[in-house]
């Protein structure tokens, strides 16, 4: 008997996350941008400019300051959240995305915060998923050769990377973070342990 696949439903986070109050949205998106921590970091730090994975670091603390005690002033990062991750400027490198995600999932942070808004937090939610299927597409090719992806190749990789266990592991991350969300009260460290470790354990397996 074959057992049902687990699949991305931004609509069914969406309503559970319309069930929580402030902090707890918050708190889990704050979570989607912790587990996006290491990925980020690793580009950064590639790239030569660790600042910017520092500074992501001190928004993000910030982050989880507001959504535990409410004590912090965030409505000034969200723009400067946005500009810590890499342009189109920036040269190119597989790490690249990742990197993209993980500022996106901070500024969301930040503005689930400010908006009480779930949707802001489904889309913090949607750069954890979108980090983990964009690992699926990693091409298969070595350093200096020109990247040639015919359109049937990337439709038949995107076919079967819902079935990929960076994607289910993404996929166990969420609901895993949503449930301790639903809790009262709500167990900061319990929370940032997963997305740490989570986010560890996909900085090891995302080349």
């Amino acid at each position: 008997m074959k057992v049902a696949t687990p699949e991305y439903d931004e609509m069914v986070l969406k309503g559970r996350l319309s069930g929580l109050d402030r902090r707890a949205k918050t708190a889990f998106a704050a979570a989607c941008a912790e587990s996006l921590v290491a990925l980020h970091e690793r580009y950064w730090t590639t790239t030569g400019d660790s600042g910017k994975a520092a500074r992501a670091r001190e928004i993000l603390d910030s982050a989880w300051d507001v959504a535990f005690a409410g004590n912090s002033d965030v409505s000034s990062l969200e723009s400067e959240a946005v500009s810590l991750g890499p342009t189109d400027d920036e040269e190119w490198s597989f790490d690249k995305g990742y990197a993209q995600n993980a500022a996106a999932a901070l500024a969301y942070a930040v503005r689930t915060w400010l908006s009480d808004d779930a949707q802001e937090a489904a889309w913090a939610a949607r750069q954890v998923y979108e980090a983990a299927e964009y690992s699926g597409s990693q091409p298969d090719v070595q350093p200096g050769e020109l990247l040639v992806r015919k359109v049937s190749d990337v439709a038949a990789q995107i076919a079967v990377t819902d079935t990929s266990s960076g994607v289910q592991s993404a996929l166990d991350f969420l609901d895993q973070a949503l449930r301790i969300c639903e809790d009262i009260p709500l167990p900061r460290d319990q929370l940032q342990v997963l997305a740490q470790s989570s986010g560890q354990t996909w900085a090891a397996a995302f080349s």
